[in-house]
């Protein structure tokens, strides 16, 4: 019988809840992009102040996005949360930022346009085929932990998780991340075409570029002079060229 201050039921609960709060975010942030806005909550902005205050709900996900995942913030906080559960915290914050986003998004154009067929069809199959591509994603980066909820198990069952190595294959033999260029195309592929598109994808796509080299910082830190060599080979966010033929690079 294990010894474990907490049994393994209220594990297992809250490793569930983690992966809910995960998915149901996005699901949320899904329809939100679909119609432009949740309509949830309307308080009667002029379109400029209208834009100004998504600004600020837009900037609140990207700070909290960008800074909790750095390694200097993950060492600070580590004073007073375990490093074992501050991956499922992060999943929390980022839902509940991203979230308030969607919910609280005032419209500034009351009247978008939106794109007849064919063309509405093209866009919509582009993001969907976008959305399949997180799976490829997912399953090419060996013992990855989306949600935190891996370091949250492995603690619970006296074990300790492996450091992810860089594999060098699947989409990230075209682009470096793969992520972030999934979500430039179901932003950017849209039928919609108003202020609020407008604003939220140059917003989305400027962290995006600004984010992704912060981070790029951390993982040549983390993989050194093979990090160094991938970013030499395969482009950061666009895949505009092929990949050379050669066998997948896996660095421990």
């Amino acid at each position: 019988m294990r010894n474990d201050k907490f049994s393994g039921v209220p594990v297992y609960a809250f490793a569930g809840l983690t992966v809910l709060t995960g998915v149901g975010s996005f699901v949320v942030f899904g329809k939100f992009l679909g119609g432009m806005g949740l309509g949830i909550f309307q308080f009667g902005l002029s379109p400029l102040a209208a834009a100004f205050f998504d600004a600020a709900l837009c900037l609140i996900f990207f700070i909290q996005h960008s800074g909790m995942v750095r390694r200097s913030f993950r060492e600070w906080s580590e004073q007073w949360i375990p490093s074992w559960l501050s991956r499922a915290l992060y999943t929390f914050t980022s839902a509940f930022a991203l979230v308030l986003m969607c919910v609280l998004w005032q419209p500034v154009d009351a009247t978008p346009l939106i794109l007849g067929d064919p063309l509405n069809l093209l866009l919509r199959a582009v993001s969907l085929m976008a959305l399949l591509s997180f799976v490829w994603a997912f399953i090419s980066i060996e013992g990855f932990d989306a949600f935190g909820t891996g370091d949250v198990l492995a603690r619970f069952r006296h074990r300790s998780r492996p450091a992810v190595p860089l594999a060098i294959k699947g989409p990230y033999r075209w682009v470096r991340h793969p992520f972030y260029f999934l979500v430039l195309v179901m932003l950017w592929a849209s039928p919609v075409i108003s202020s609020d598109r407008l604003l939220l994808n140059s917003l989305f796509t400027i962290w995006i570029v600004l984010g992704t080299r912060w981070e790029e910082r951390d993982l040549i830190v983390q993989y050194g002079d093979a990090y160094r060599r991938y970013q030499a080979e395969v482009p950061m966010l666009v895949p505009w060229r092929i990949p050379a033929a050669r066998p997948t690079v896996v660095v421990h």
